[in-house]
């Protein structure tokens, strides 16, 4: 099965699920662009990833195992825990150990995985002096699903001898390396179609200012809120503007410095569009946010690549800003 094929695998899967027709493989990619036009931003950034990130990554696995034919074949949602905050906000640190014992492979540490629905996640783990992926249940014993902060029953999974279904070539974050790849691939697929979800939520808070109705009339002439959303207006259509060069920006090649400064404004003004509505909200007596529905919590628009920090810490690895002791 090729790259293609599962990701029109994995595209039918969800979009059956929810009634939606399923697209010819030539049309996969405008079948993404509709489903972040017509569904909430979870289910838009799950399937992203599972296309543009889960799916790849698959590859540098040889075992045949049951749970990677059930990933490529559509039954199973799988999520990608590479993106886990730890001290040095380091992608290149995996934090989870394996150890080997009795010929099964365990798995101890947390990691951080940002789809909902995930049945199983891949996972960076240590082992044998390199870095490998682990291909983890969900259901597993020695898995435990939890969340964070105020998130709650998802988000994070913490690992105490928990086994892996199986375990991928080794693999690292090498300008050429599978996951440097994976990473920019992905980046450039969610930057391109996610931003389009803050200037919605702008557009929609200028309708909501616009009909304020008896006591919030000083809400559409606020010369503040003009401002906060003139600068998201202004941001947002420049980063969009650059996402749509996609990785033909600079000729860059995978590991280049232009995928995660687009990918960092994305993450940046997804995170300042909730806030400024929630802002509106709460403090200011908008009554009602206009994107705020099963799409809105924190845990949702900040979970993917690991939120704002991670992103950032890892353009700054690029761009040598990070000593090479520590990014490494």
């Amino acid at each position: 099965m090729t790259a293609a094929d599962q990701a029109r695998t994995a595209l039918h899967r969800l979009l059956t699920g929810r009634g939606l027709e399923l697209p010819p493989a030539e049309e996969l990619d405008g079948a993404l662009d509709r489903v972040w036009e017509t569904t909430p931003f979870a289910v838009a950034a799950a399937l992203t990833e599972q296309v543009h990130g889960v799916l790849p990554l698959l590859d540098a696995f040889d075992d045949t195992a049951p749970l990677i034919d059930g990933i490529r074949a559509g039954h199973v949602t799988a999520a990608l825990g590479l993106f886990t905050p730890n001290a040095l906000l380091s992608l290149t640190a995996p934090a989870v150990r394996a150890d080997r014992e009795g010929g099964r492979t365990l798995l101890h540490g947390r990691y951080r995985y940002a789809v909902q629905d995930a049945e199983a996640s891949l996972v960076p783990v240590r082992l044998d002096g390199g870095t490998r992926l682990a291909l983890v249940p969900h259901d597993a014993a020695g898995v435990r699903l939890h969340g964070a902060g105020r998130a709650a029953g998802w988000g994070w999974a913490e690992l105490d001898g928990a086994p892996a279904a199986a375990l991928s070539r080794p693999v690292d974050w090498a300008p050429g390396g599978e996951l440097t790849a994976a990473l920019d691939t992905y980046a450039w697929a969610f930057a391109r179609r996610a931003l389009a979800w803050p200037a919605r939520v702008v557009a929609d808070l200028r309708r909501a200012l616009a009909r304020a109705g008896e006591g919030v009339e000083a809400l559409s002439t606020s010369q503040y809120l003009a401002h906060e959303l003139s600068k998201l207006e202004i941001e947002i259509s420049l980063a969009s503007a650059a996402a749509r060069f996609g990785a033909g920006f600079k000729s860059e090649e995978p590991g280049g410095q232009a995928v995660l400064a687009i990918l960092l404004s994305a993450v940046d003004l997804i995170q300042r569009a909730a806030r400024t509505a929630e802002d509106m909200a709460t403090e200011l007596g908008l009554e009602h946010a206009p994107a705020d529905d099963a799409d809105w919590p924190d845990a949702v628009l900040q979970a993917h690549f690991g939120g704002r920090r991670v992103v950032e810490n890892e353009l700054a690895r690029r761009m040598g800003l990070v000593p090479e002791a520590v990014g490494a």
